[in-house]
């Protein structure tokens, strides 16, 4: 059946389609990553722009075409990363311009407002170049535009014009030359961003002849592993080419003396790979250079910088193209922060939230942020359960193409069963090697063990050794939980109503610690909040005392106040241990209640 027209659902659809596809093909695009630095992050940065995206699709009003693509178009801004996911961006900031006020749209209609996209991706760039994902976005337009002449069927135009994007996407390596050198032909790859477009399309164009929105990602998610000739390529490039080091980007909130032609004068003296692109009120800036800080000075002239970010593409290309052997994995509980997972390539598998009938998944739809201020409003106490199989199966397949054995650091197998189906799932990968650690603990006290996980790594020790060295770690960790409230522990069963109303008449809130199974068990109580924090600070003093190699965390649930407290009492009484202070998610969070914090030690 043909499609003569699309309206907001279609289009909304068929944009999520075609951004999944790049998402799954996410670690391919990074191995092919050529230009304009070899930093094995292109599809990276394309998977985060459009996940951005599908986010920003799955709340918007799909009433009207108009609704849709502006709804992208300004989640694509404030998500895009690195070079193709700003163009990609620019891209549908045309879009969203050529289609501004429709309810529907016909073809010849969208061909023109890929006019509109076209012209705005290659106006972001200083220096467009051929043989990129530029160049194909040009040929795909020039081919819809011939295809409306003759057709009004969607499905027949995209059919038709996926074609001429692979054969121009065939054409770069001869197309790129930097400094005389045809730099995809050498390393015997096509362009990423390119590549990632026409993937793009493939999605669409799976999906019209697939139908369903959700059977067609669900079969998509499950069955992807690629299998192409061309996946096992990765492209081969030395990192002495980089250099601009930082890869910087950054929203711009346009002030009054906001130029834009002055900010790209300005900014390109200071590095290379100048995209600049938005909307009136707002512009995105990419740029790669020496001096990020500089150029967040600068580029304050012009209006409000928000959301600052740069990257290490020197250290992205080490760690894209250098020896690849112990990938490390955790979950949710970590409470480690995103930049030192991101960093360290720790990968993470969430546990699930849900608050009735309404589930998330931890640090991906639900902050530990939002999940107190949820919690502190909703009469509903909510539950917590670990990841699904499924969850852990994607996660190990991602890795192990990346590397050749797993270390798995999971909270206590005394308080969740991730532990176990963590190690269940590592079972089908039966000519790999796995050592999935029972932390016994959570939060940060599981983070000591990932941070010594990845030093031992780093520094090339073999899988048996760090398996060996993080068993013995975990005997050496303490955490001691002080509770505001018992109110938590009553409505989860864990202490009876009339023991619960004795404590709270007699102002008695406990102290609780894992046990050497690693359950949670009271250890102690105190006479109100402050004396249970103050009995935990004494049980991690004496814990220390005496001990060496000591390690200090302070970790609590939605007052910051309890923890910064304990902090000051412990830094005098180690002022050469450094402390660090961490938000609990929401699993420790379920047990304790609102005001919990925690002490976790390390000593040896």
């Amino acid at each position: 059946m043909s499609i003569e027209y699309l309206n907001g659902r279609r289009l909304k659809n068929a944009i999520i389609a075609g951004a999944e596809s790049v998402i799954m093909r996410k670690e391919y695009l990074n191995k092919i990553n050529v230009f304009p630095v070899a930093d094995g992050d292109t599809g990276t940065n394309m998977a985060l722009t459009l996940k951005s995206v599908v986010d920003g699709l799955y709340e918007c009003d799909d009433s009207t075409v108009d609704a849709v693509v502006t709804c992208a178009a300004d989640a694509a801004l404030i998500g895009s990363r690195g070079n193709s996911g700003s163009i990609l961006a620019q891209f549908y900031q045309g879009m969203a311009a050529g289609l501004a006020g429709k309810e529907r749209v016909t073809a010849p209609e969208f061909g023109q407002s890929l006019l509109v996209a076209k012209a705005y991706a290659y106006e972001a760039m200083l220096e467009p170049k051929e043989g990129t994902i530029l160049t194909v976005i040009r040929d795909w337009t020039n081919s819809i535009l011939q295809l409306v002449q003759r057709t009004t069927d969607f499905k027949e135009i995209v059919a038709e014009s996926i074609k001429t994007a692979k054969e121009s996407l065939a054409r770069t390596p001869d197309q790129l030359i930097v400094n005389g050198v045809p730099v995809l032909k050498k390393a015997g790859v096509v362009d990423s961003g390119a590549q990632g477009f026409v993937d793009m399309l493939q999605g669409i164009y799976d999906f019209m002849h697939k139908g369903n929105l959700r059977e067609y990602l669900k079969r998509k998610f499950f069955s992807f592993v690629s299998t192409s000739s061309s996946d096992s390529t990765i492209a081969e490039v030395s990192n002495a080419t980089i250099t601009f080091r930082y890869c910087t980007e950054f929203i711009l909130e346009n002030g009054p003396n906001y130029d834009k032609s002055a900010l790209r004068k300005t900014l390109i003296e200071h590095g290379d790979s100048l995209i600049i692109g938005g909307s009136a009120t707002k512009t995105k800036v990419h740029i790669h250079t020496n001096e990020p800080e500089k150029i967040f000075e600068l580029a304050s002239r012009f209006g409000i910088v928000q959301k600052k970010k740069f990257e290490d593409m020197i250290a992205q290309h080490q760690a894209a193209f250098g020896k690849k052997s112990i990938g490390i994995v955790t979950d949710s509980t970590c409470d480690l922060p995103d930049d030192y997972l991101e960093k360290h390539d720790v990968r993470i598998v969430p546990l699930q939230v849900r608050f009735g009938d309404d589930e998330y998944l931890d640090r991906v739809t639900i902050s530990a942020q939002e999940f107190y201020q949820r919690l502190s409003a909703s009469d509903i106490l909510p539950k917590t359960s670990q990841p699904a199989t499924a969850a852990f199966k994607q996660v190990y397949e991602d890795m192990l193409r990346i590397y050749d054995s797993i270390v798995g650091i999971f909270i206590s197998s005394g308080i969740s069963g991730t532990f176990q189906n963590a190690r269940t799932t590592s079972k089908f990968f039966k000519d790999r090697k796995f050592a999935i650690i029972d932390s016994k603990i959570t939060s940060l006290g599981m983070g000591i063990l990932i941070k010594e996980a990845v030093k031992m790594r780093d520094e090339g020790k073999s899988l048996s050794e760090i398996e060996a060295r993080l068993n013995d770690m975990s005997t050496r960790i303490r955490a001691y939980l002080s509770l505001e409230t018992i109110d938590n522990l009553v409505r989860g069963g864990r202490l009876s109503k009339s023991k619960g109303l004795f404590a709270k008449l007699l102002h008695i809130n406990p102290v609780l610690t894992f046990d050497d199974k690693g359950k949670i068990v009271p250890l102690d109580k105190g006479v109100g909040s402050k004396g249970s924090l103050d009995k935990a600070i004494e049980y991690a003093t004496r814990y220390l005392e005496g001990k060496t190699n000591l390690q200090i965390s302070v970790v609590y649930s939605d007052k910051i106040a309890r923890a910064l407290y304990a902090k000051e009492q412990l830094s005098a009484r180690f002022p050469d241990v450094p402390i660090e202070i961490a938000q609990i998610s929401p699993v420790l969070g379920t047990y304790g209640g609102p005001g919990t914090a925690a002490i976790i030690v390390y000593g040896e």
